[in-house]
């Protein structure tokens, strides 16, 4: 499938493959109409649609054809037409709910003014489309076991500058849903830093022996109805004799029923004919929705892979020292230039892990773990009244070199 549009067709196709993401006697004939109509019921919590020009059934398959996936994006409602969808292995129960063993897409290539957005090969695996979207919940999610692509490339002016050899995600939910687990790993990063448009930027990359950077990235994600648990314990991304970077975090309160206020306001604000006005209630009644959601904790770590050594070279050559020499420079700055933070205790943190991170680089993490969940209305509240409390108030805590689990 190609096709040519507006840039806005590239925010579109990220769009989608995020938003299909995260998309049981077959005896009986199927009703290809019922299918369709609930299949499109799921898709459009949240305010998306999927809309198609004709339904064709054949035992237990059903194609979708001519469908357009529709969604808000962060430039406006975003639109891309994915072509037929071919459901495979259909099963429906008694309760007039359907089971689908496979869903296949069309390969995408969105091309605009030369440039162009790719992916192969994409397919659901266990796919659940409910009678009653009431017995899921949690708004906008389509139960799959799995989600996975092949090949995914954007090209500009003719040569690559990203792509990926695939990305698996797969799901594991309770029996009731009240609950889920999900894992998505992408394999076979590439990124042609070579092409980057900053001269500056490309010199830099050249003289630490950079001109293709390759890796993977991985995201592990927990949530649990009751209390509203949302547990992103992984996020991270790892490049080939770079580094690691790794961030995690944890808060309570996100319930369905903030999930329902959020897309809620979504949907107004989408309805609204002033697109000004309609921004504006969203944002009034995000922040309303947002105070039933509490802080437990949050990191972030870089693990190195040799980037640090390579850097520290680089940056010593501008001034006409060695990398060693360098570091130690830097660590003779530090107290300066953290004395405008004005927070004794988490300048002497950041020192101290500085330190012993330049003279041995290893891992360096920042965490914030405060001995009670926080409600977000008071981290706010402290970071425009006196930010410096912010430290405290969370308990952040700065070091090198320290096991992860530390």
């Amino acid at each position: 499938m190609s096709v040519q549009h507006s840039p806005k067709l590239l925010i579109s196709a990220s769009l989608l493959v995020a938003g299909l993401s995260c998309l049981a006697a077959p005896a009986m004939a199927l009703d290809a109409d019922d299918f369709a109509t609930k299949l499109a019921a799921i898709v459009s919590q949240g305010g998306a649609s999927l809309t198609f020009n004709e339904i064709t059934g054949d035992g237990g398959t059903v194609v979708l054809k001519s469908t357009r996936f529709e969604a808000e994006a962060p430039s406006g409602r975003g639109q891309f037409d994915i072509g037929d969808v071919v459901f495979k292995g259909i099963e429906e129960s008694g309760d007039g709910s359907y089971f689908v063993n496979l869903v296949e897409f069309e390969d995408v290539n969105v091309i605009s003014d030369g440039n162009s957005f790719s992916v192969a090969d994409i397919e659901i695996n266990g796919l659940l489309v409910p009678a009653d979207l009431e017995t899921i919940p949690l708004p906008g999610m389509i139960p799959a076991q799995s989600f996975s692509t092949g090949n995914i490339s954007i090209e500009e002016n003719g040569g690559q500058i990203f792509g990926m050899s695939g990305i698996v995600a797969e799901n594991n939910y309770s029996d009731d849903f009240s609950s889920q687990h999900m894992e998505m790993n992408g394999s076979g990063l590439t990124i042609d830093v070579s092409r980057v448009k900053d001269p500056k930027a490309r010199d830099a990359f050249a003289s630490m022996g950079y001109q293709t950077l390759t890796g993977a990235f991985k995201m592990a994600v927990d949530w649990e109805a009751e209390g509203g648990k949302l547990d992103v314990s992984e996020y991270s991304f790892t490049l080939d004799d770079v580094g690691r970077l790794a961030m995690s975090m944890q808060i309570a309160g996100y319930t369905t029923e903030v999930i329902k206020g959020m897309q809620q306001a979504q949907e107004l604000a989408a309805a609204n004919p002033d697109p000004q006005a309609g921004q504006q209630a969203m944002g009034f009644a995000m922040l309303g929705l947002v105070q039933q959601l509490n802080f437990v904790d949050a990191s972030i770590r870089f693990e190195d892979q040799s980037l640090t050594e390579k850097a520290l070279a680089y940056a010593g050559k501008q001034q006409g020292i060695s990398g060693e020499q360098m570091a130690q420079a830097i660590k003779g700055m530090l107290p300066l230039m953290l004395g405008q933070l004005r927070i004794p205790a988490l300048q002497q943190q950041i020192s101290a892990a500085a330190n012993i991170y330049l003279d041995n680089p290893g891992s360096i993490t920042v965490s914030a773990k405060p001995g009670e969940p926080v409600s977000l209305p008071v981290i706010m509240g402290a970071g425009m009244g006196d930010p410096k409390a912010l430290v405290d108030l969370l308990n952040v805590d700065v070091t090198a070199n320290q096991p992860a689990d530390q």
